[in-house]
């Protein structure tokens, strides 16, 4: 008796990337709606002021949260950190002009050991953010 062979099957070599698709679709609609959150950085209220003025193109930006916490560039920051970066800053252009953002709720002692940092680094042009006083 003659034995019949079967015929060879072919391995297949495609590949299902279905799943694959969806769950990079889903990450790309998480991080599309994540980002505006992320880039908006700290909630401050900042305090009224009639003589108000537009804030400098360049410069440091130097943020004090309703807590006493310090953000640098939108950065948080530890106070020994933000005194090595303002004395490194300051050799560089020792004319940068910084803002400092003090939370309306915020102490004055805060904003006024910031500030002395800031002049101590040898930063000499530092002005405090405002928001335009409303008219009732």
């Amino acid at each position: 008796m003659r034995r019949r062979r079967r015929p060879v099957q072919e391995m297949q070599t495609q590949i299902n990337i279905t799943s694959l698709v969806d769950v990079t679709m889903m990450l790309l609609i998480i991080f599309i709606l994540v980002a505006p959150i992320l880039s908006q950085g700290i909630d401050l209220k900042l305090p009224e002021a009639s003589t108000a003025v537009p804030e400098p193109e360049r410069g440091l930006r130097i943020a004090l949260g309703p807590e006493g916490e310090i953000f640098l560039d939108g950065k948080p920051i530890l106070p020994q950190a933000l005194d090595d970066e303002l004395r490194l800053r300051a050799a560089r252009d020792p004319e940068m002009p910084v803002l400092l953002e003090g939370d309306q709720r915020l102490g004055y002692g805060t904003v006024l050991d910031v500030l002395d940092r800031a002049r101590l680094a040898g930063l000499t042009r530092v002005s405090l953010a405002t928001e335009p006083r409303r008219s009732n």
